[in-house]
C-alpha cells in the first residue's frame, strides 16, 4: 500500500488514505468596508434590514387600557393615586425571521440514557482493552472512570507512565496502576488482572511499539489514539495496516479511532474530512478533547466533553456485547 504522499505502508488491500493537506490554503478574508455612521455615532441600518427588527403593525391593534391619571381629588388631598391597571398580556414575537429565533437543543438527556444502556452490558469473562497510538494524556483514565461509574464492575487502568508499582483508587470501583514500559511487564500485569477485574484498560499511548504490541496480544478490543492532523491520520492508517499484516484483522476492524486536538505546530484537519474515512475502516471514529491531567475524573469535564467520552464508552459496550454473544 502507498499513501497519497508517496509513503509506503504495510502490505494490505485497503485503499490508500486520502490526502488531508490542501494544495493551497485560502487567503485571509478581506475586511468589509465600514458602514456609514449617523451623527450619534451608531451604524445606520438600511430600511430593508430595519424591517427585520421592527414589529409589523396590524390593521387593528389590540386595545389597551391607558394608565389612570390622578384625579383632581387626589391632587387636592395629597392622597396616593390608585393602583395602575394591569398591562395588556404580552404575546410571543412571531414576526421575527426564522434565523433570529432562539432554538434550544433538546434530546440531550434521552441520548445520555441510550448511551448508558449500551455501556451496561453484562460480561461473562474479563474484557481487556488496549489503548495505543500517540500520546493521549488522561483519556484512558476518563474512559475507565465512566465505565466504573455506569457499570457494577471494578475497572483497572494500567499505565506505562509514572513510577512502576504505584496505585491509586478513585471513586471506589476505579483503580489506576502503573507498570514498567516493558513488553513482559505489560503481559504479566494483564494476565494477573484477568482473574480480579472484569474490565481492564492497558494505556500504552506514547510507549515504544513493542510495548503497544504486547498489550494488543492480550486485548479483546483496541482504542487507537491520534492527533487530528495530517501526520496523525497517516500514522493511524499505517498502524491499522500493520495490525492487519500481523494477523490482528478482527481487532483492527473492531477498533475505535479517537482523534485529539492537533498540536500547535501542525495544521488541524476538520472532523468532516477525517472521521468518515476511519469509520469505514473500524468500528467508529470520534473527536475528543484531552482532559489535560493523567488522572482526570469524568466529573471535571465540561458537559459536552463528558457526553462525547460517554459515546466512546458506549462503543466499548458494543464490543462487549458482540464478544458476549
Amino acid at each position: 500500500m502507498a499513501f497519497s504522499d508517496g509513503t509506503a505502508g504495510a502490505g494490505s488491500t485497503t485503499p490508500a488514505a486520502p490526502d488531508y493537506s490542501p494544495a493551497a490554503w485560502p487567503e485571509p478574508v478581506a475586511l468589509l468596508p465600514r458602514r456609514p455612521l449617523d451623527p450619534l455615532g451608531t451604524v445606520l441600518i438600511p430600511p430593508a434590514e430595519r424591517q427585520l427588527f421592527t414589529r409589523a403593525v396590524t390593521a387593528e391593534p389590540p386595545s389597551a387600557v391607558p394608565p389612570a391619571e390622578p384625579s383632581a381629588r387626589d391632587a387636592d388631598t395629597g392622597a396616593a393615586p390608585g393602583p395602575l391597571p394591569d398591562p395588556p398580556a404580552q404575546h410571543p414575537r412571531t414576526d421575527l425571521p426564522r434565523a433570529l429565533r432562539l432554538v434550544l437543543p433538546g434530546g440531550g438527556e434521552a441520548r445520555r440514557r441510550r448511551l448508558v444502556e449500551r455501556v451496561r452490558v453484562p460480561l461473562r469473562a474479563c474484557h481487556r482493552i488496549a489503548v495505543l497510538g500517540g500520546p493521549a494524556e488522561g483519556a484512558a483514565a476518563v474512559l475507565g472512570g465512566l465505565l466504573a461509574e455506569h457499570r457494577a464492575d471494578p475497572v483497572l487502568v494500567l499505565s506505562t507512565t509514572g513510577p512502576a508499582g504505584s496505585e491509586c483508587r478513585t471513586g471506589g470501583r476505579l483503580v489506576l496502576r502503573s507498570v514498567r514500559p516493558d513488553p513482559a511487564a505489560v503481559r504479566e500485569a494483564l494476565d494477573e488482572a484477568r482473574g480480579h477485574y472484569p474490565v481492564v484498560l492497558a494505556d500504552t499511548t506514547g510507549a515504544p511499539a513493542e510495548v503497544q504490541l504486547a498489550a494488543v496480544d492480550r486485548a479483546d478490543q483496541l482504542i487507537l489514539c491520534a492527533r487530528a492532523c495530517a501526520d496523525g491520520a497517516r500514522t493511524a492508517d499505517a498502524l491499522l495496516d500493520h495490525l492487519t499484516a500481523l494477523g490482528h484483522d478482527r481487532l483492527a476492524r473492531g477498533a475505535t479511532a479517537v482523534f485529539t486536538p492537533a498540536p500547535p505546530t501542525e495544521r488541524p484537519v476538520a472532523d468532516r474530512d477525517l472521521l468518515p474515512h476511519f469509520r469505514t475502516r473500524c468500528r467508529g471514529a470520534l473527536a475528543l478533547p484531552l482532559p489535560g491531567r493523567p488522572q482526570a475524573a469524568p466529573a471535571a469535564l465540561r458537559p459536552r466533553a463528558r457526553l462525547d467520552y460517554l459515546e466512546l464508552a458506549a462503543l466499548v459496550g458494543d464490543a462487549m456485547a458482540e464478544r458476549r454473544g
